[in-house]
């Protein structure tokens, strides 16, 4: 009985080894030099195989990535040697299925065909999840007329990531990159953007240049739970919104922005988080912070510099909102959190911005506390266009000497500045 019981022991670790060896080599790799090779190995990749592109300009190449990966065998889609696979002409890149990924390629001298460069859906209804789109490069890859839309970026679907990619060089109207909640399919995604340069954009004249919109004016009542974290914003100076909040409880935190034209904005959409960002405006015209619109919203911990914008473009904006607001329009501030933000030598804090007839609904219920304002001419940067005692200030700390307005919950210090080894600056001195 022993033996019988260990020989079948030894017979079942002989079938697990087995099936391991055979599942291990079912995983292919396939390194395809034209369309037509890829053609033939792309309708039947499965768990664990990997395309491998060929080094050289693939022209007029419309590239869909299919199949079902898992978490552990990932399906992939690359290049031989990064940055040596040129996806050029009229091209782009659809992504449809479970844990693919795709990394390596570089798509420049040419366009999209249809409206979007890389999309994260084959159709409406044929999305890609848990999927990763890595170290790819969009350098001007513009259609040639000026006006007309289209999209480099589009993600659809749930756990998305796109990240360490490089995107230069839009010119024509259209989002750079936008995260679309269009279908219950895509909300409440839990997408993640992070550690892309997003390098310069000229400034287009009129709207619909975003750099990145999270969701839109339709689905605002939405929750995205998309993370945008650690990715660098290089004079993107497409409109006023460089990234346009439009969903709720997105986080968007660790961000670097260096002379950018435009705002972080919390256009539509409550509860979400802007924490840990830096903006460098060295003196550039028009270089906005953080504009602040909607419900619950928590503005911590930001460190501004050098911003010259103004009104919506200003360093810090709190806007009216527009009474009984339909979900386009402006939605009042309310409930929000605004606290140990340092603004150093930016020249605009606009509170109760855009009051006029129509947006009379003032900020309430919102906090304004433990906040730095420092300004070498020792002028008031503030501009108040309306009632603000639903805003309560506490524990704030300025220099400013020169008819200051507010009354109450500011310290005012005479302070001298010091830049840090991190490149930010400090006071010289623990304050009072």
């Amino acid at each position: 009985m022993f033996v019988n019981t260990r020989i079948k022991k030894v017979k079942a670790l002989v079938l697990v080894g087995i099936m391991v060896l055979s599942h291990g080599a079912l995983a292919a790799e396939y390194l395809v030099n034209d369309k037509s090779e890829y053609q033939e190995v792309s309708n039947r990749l499965e768990a664990g195989d990997k395309v491998i592109l060929a080094n050289g300009i693939w022209q007029d190449f419309e590239i869909l990535f299919q199949g079902q990966g898992t978490a552990e065998q990932p399906i992939v889609l690359t290049a031989q040697e990064k940055g040596k696979v040129i996806i050029s002409g009229q091209s782009n890149l659809s992504l449809y299925g479970e844990h693919l990924i795709v990394s390596g390629l570089v798509f420049k001298d040419g366009h999209t065909p249809t409206s979007t460069v890389i999309s994260f859906r084959k159709s409406e209804n044929e999305l890609a999840n848990n999927s990763r789109v890595t170290e790819v490069v969009i350098d001007s890859f513009n259609n040639p007329e000026r006006y007309d839309t289209d999209f480099w970026v589009m993600m659809y679907g749930k756990n998305n990531r796109f990240d360490h990619n490089h995107l230069e060089g839009k010119s024509n109207k259209g989002v750079t990159m936008a995260v679309r909640l269009n279908t219950e399919e895509s909300q409440n995604n839990h997408h993640r953007i992070d550690h892309n340069y997003f390098g310069p954009r000229q400034m287009l004249g009129s709207n619909g240049g975003e750099t990145l919109r999270i969701g839109t004016s339709h689905y605002s009542l939405t929750d995205s739970f998309t993370v945008v974290e650690n990715n660098y914003f290089d004079r993107t100076n497409g409109e006023l919104e460089i990234i346009s909040s439009k969903s709720g409880n997105n986080i968007i935190r660790g961000n670097v922005f260096f002379e950018s034209v435009g705002t972080l904005t919390m256009r539509h959409g409550n509860d979400t988080l802007v924490e840990n960002n830096a903006f460098f405006g060295n003196g550039v015209d028009h270089t906005g912070g953080i504009r602040l619109i909607n419900k619950r919203q928590t503005v911590r911990n930001n460190y501004m510099e050098g911003l010259a914008g103004y009104r919506f473009g200003g360093a810090l904006v709190v806007m009216n909102g527009v009474p009984n607001s339909p979900i386009n329009r402006y939605h009042q501030v309310e409930d929000s959190i605004i606290e140990n933000n340092s603004l150093i030598n930016s020249d605009h804090i606009q509170l109760a911005a855009g009051s006029d007839l129509e947006r009379s609904a003032v900020p309430i219920r919102t906090d304004f506390k433990q906040n730095l304002i420092y300004s070498e001419s020792n002028k008031d940067t503030f501009t108040i266009y309306d009632d603000v005692s639903g805003i309560t200030f506490a524990d704030n700390v300025t220099n400013a000497t020169e008819s200051f307005q507010i009354e109450q919950g500011f310290a005012i210090e005479d302070m001298e500045m010091t830049r840090s080894d991190n490149g930010l600056m400090y006071p010289s001195s623990d304050l009072n």
